[in-house]
């Protein structure tokens, strides 16, 4: 395969972190955390940006919370640091079981649906947030809908959680999802680009539809695979691909190889080979085929979890450098964000809910620097990023002021 493609790499190193939840939890000041992100030599942001948290419906915002984010992005735009604007939530119209969240109504395109309303109500909220925050250049609209937990049906997490939406169901949602979220951002702000929901591992537990004899992160190609053929099919709403994404994302984790459960898939993973290469390739050789060679690519979220381990933590650190090269060579690749600037077991202990984090343990160990309550030091992914990036700013330091933050 020839890829001659998007060889500047100018915003290549990023990061992610839900900076404002943090600083509702904690105290911290976001603005300091992007020195953090500039000091590693990151030239790209992800940023937790939910339209629930942000909208008190899909067209008035929430002026506190507005003011918040505004201040992040405006010292961002300060560092020249690109930021992708992520939401994973949204509004449900009156008669649904749930009035926000990761559902949807059962598919019904109906006028006047509550389905076809809930798709309404999302193009407005996504026009509402790409007007109000014209310093986010790119708005990734969902995270992992092709795994039950990010998309389900409407009261499912207050069932047994035993009738999740088939994989079909969940692709053709998605498609729609993503035409409406895309019109209503072009609506809000046309200068703004649209990245695709972000499809990660597929298992049978978690969802995806992959057959269950692949490797697991072959599930980002699969999912691409059923979004693509639904958009050329001429059953939805364009065959357009434009019409739906401007750039495409996906989450490629090293996982391990081994057959453990699926809780178990971050933990002490095997190093990064060519495996780990092609399970991208996969996903490009399905836009390819489609006629997408030229979008961009986004790894919105990828990293390692170390679960405390000082062993794992120095292993991950060259594997985290190891994909790192990996995506350099990979033309098509825009950004890489590591996935995630800090580790968050102080917060979680303190309010005695860690073992209830999603994952558990391998959740809270991801930061490349210690959480805020126990000094902000960067841990040895840190170091090993910024050893790529070629920055030379004090960590300690930068990381010592976020922690101060809190006292203030």
């Amino acid at each position: 395969m020839t890829m001659t493609i998007h060889k500047d790499k100018t915003r290549f190193f990023g990061v992610g972190e839900p900076l404002i939840q943090r600083q509702r939890d904690q105290g911290i000041d976001p603005a300091a955390c992007m020195d953090l992100i500039k000091g590693l030599g990151c030239t790209a942001y992800r940023s937790w940006m939910h339209i629930t948290e942000i909208l008190t419906d899909p067209q008035t915002p929430d002026p506190e919370a507005v003011a918040q984010h505004k201040r992040l992005l405006d010292r961002a735009a300060q560092l020249d640091i690109e930021v992708t604007g992520m939401s994973h939530e949204w509004f449900l119209p009156e008669g649904c079981k749930q009035r926000m969240g990761h559902a949807m109504p059962e598919r019904d395109l109906t006028p006047g649906s509550l389905y076809m309303q809930a798709l309404e109500m999302l193009e407005q909220s996504w026009r509402t947030m790409a007007s109000l925050f014209p310093q986010v250049k790119i708005w990734e609209v969902g995270n992992e809908w092709n795994l039950n937990a990010f998309l389900h049906p409407d009261g499912f997490l207050d069932t047994d959680m035993s009738k999740p939406f088939t994989p079909d169901e969940k692709y053709d949602i998605a498609v729609d999802m993503m035409y409406f979220a895309a019109r209503g951002i072009r609506k809000g702000n046309p200068e703004a680009k649209v990245a695709s929901f972000s499809p990660a591992l597929s298992t049978e537990g978690l969802g995806g539809g992959l057959p269950y004899f692949f490797p697991v992160m072959y599930g980002v190609a699969w999912a691409l695979d059923q979004v693509y053929s639904r958009i050329a099919s001429g059953r939805f709403w364009s065959v357009k691909t434009d019409d739906y994404f401007d750039l495409v994302a996906w989450h490629p984790y090293v996982f391990t190889t081994r057959d453990v459960p699926d809780y178990e898939l971050f933990m002490d993973v095997e190093e990064p080979d060519t495996l780990w290469r092609d399970f991208n390739d996969a996903a490009y050789r399905v836009m390819k085929r489609y006629g997408d060679a030229d979008k961009q690519v986004l790894l919105t979220e990828t990293g390692f979890t170390d679960c405390g381990n000082p062993e794992w933590e120095k292993r991950y650190a060259a594997y985290n450098q190891k994909i790192l090269r990996y995506a350099m060579e990979m033309p098509y690749v825009r950004t890489l964000h590591n996935f995630r600037l800090l580790n968050e077991n102080a917060m979680l202990q303190r309010a005695g809910i860690e073992d209830n984090q999603i994952g558990g343990l391998t959740e809270v160990y991801f930061g490349l620097f210690t959480d805020p309550e126990e000094g902000c030091r960067p841990r040895l992914r840190a170091k090993a990023i910024q050893e790529m990036t070629g920055a030379t700013q004090d960590l300690e330091a930068l990381g010592r002021r976020v922690s101060e933050t809190m006292k203030k």
